[in-house]
């Protein structure tokens, strides 16, 4: 069980628009994420307010003793199955806050199917899913499944 009072996700809202385009643009975001490309202001600006209005995606600003560390969308797939996307603040990588941001997610939505789609290069966050206990489903060229059950995907 995760200390709740040391670790909590709490909703997005507006105000966090400027935070999570800086984290977005961060250099090591941008090469471990499906799309390379730098983010332009009003692009993120759009996609910003469409994920806020969407009833398929939920995010969360991952909080350490109120402290905003990193972010954490699910995006629906279908029923109860979201994908994972995940960033952590570059002045906070490599202190475990992904296995356990990993971990509170998993625990927050234990009735779910979540799924973690990993760049094979991405070395730090396949190591975060097997800490955080996800389990490897499947291994493509590019890719690496995780899920949080043992259920196919």
């Amino acid at each position: 069980m995760i200390n709740i009072d040391s670790y909590k996700l709490v909703n997005v809202t507006e105000n966090d628009c400027d935070l999570i385009f800086q984290w977005s643009n961060d250099k090591d975001v941008r090469l471990n994420s499906f799309n390379s490309n730098p983010i332009k202001y009003e692009d993120h600006i759009k996609w910003f307010k469409d994920k806020m209005k969407s009833n398929d995606s939920i995010m969360y600003i991952f909080k350490v003793c109120d402290g905003k560390v990193g972010l954490i969308r699910l995006d629906k797939l279908e029923n109860n199955t979201y994908i994972i996307n995940y960033s952590i603040a570059r002045e906070h990588r490599e202190k475990g806050y992904a296995t356990i941001l990993l971990r509170l997610v998993k625990e927050k939505y234990k009735d779910s199917f979540l799924i973690g789609k990993v760049k094979k290069e991405n070395i730090a966050s396949i190591k975060a899913f097997i800490k955080a206990e996800y389990i490897m489903k499947e291994k493509l060229d590019m890719y690496i499944f995780y899920s949080s059950n043992k259920e196919e995907l």
